[in-house]
């Protein structure tokens, strides 16, 4: 009861204080008085300890929501991080196997050029003849000179 009395005696006085103001400035003051006389109005109605209980567990149930939204993104944000960590092992071994593919790659074309040099190089028991191979060849003319001899022979022969 004694608090009602205070809010009636805070609300007479503000309102006479708020009366006499707006006459001075009407556009500001009469905003502010409207807004303090609508303030307790409402409160005189009520308990002002049931609106302040009404006012803590709305307030309450307001934090429990956040606290639990953060809970949630905290979740995601591990989550997110546990997937960055294991894409980054997984690059990480995709990269490791990619260089050992790139040295043994490096190996063969190695080995590959190596082969080509000795290639390219003249091969001089090749190139040097050789007694056996020039028997063959003059063995090979002789059998063609012989043969066109007798064909030629053949043909006087026959033609007369």
């Amino acid at each position: 009861m004694t608090e009602e009395k205070q809010l009636s005696t805070l609300e007479t006085e503000n309102t006479l204080a708020a009366s006499e103001d707006s006459a001075k400035k009407p556009g500001l003051m009469r905003g502010a008085r409207d807004f303090i006389e609508n303030t307790f109005n409402s409160l005189k109605g009520k308990d002002l300890t049931q609106a302040v209980d009404e006012f803590t567990s709305e307030m309450t149930l307001v934090i429990e929501g956040m606290s639990e939204d953060q809970v949630k993104l905290r979740c995601d944000a591990d989550e997110a991080l546990a997937k960055i960590t294991i894409l980054e092992n997984e690059l990480g071994e995709q990269n490791d196997a990619c260089r050992d593919e790139i040295k043994q790659l490096r190996k063969s074309l190695e080995t590959i050029e190596k082969r080509l040099t000795a290639l390219e190089k003249p091969d001089k028991k090749r190139n040097k003849p050789n007694l056996s191979m020039l028997i063959k060849q003059v063995t090979w003319l002789a059998a063609i000179v012989c043969g066109s001899w007798i064909i030629v022979t053949v043909l006087k022969i026959i033609g007369g």
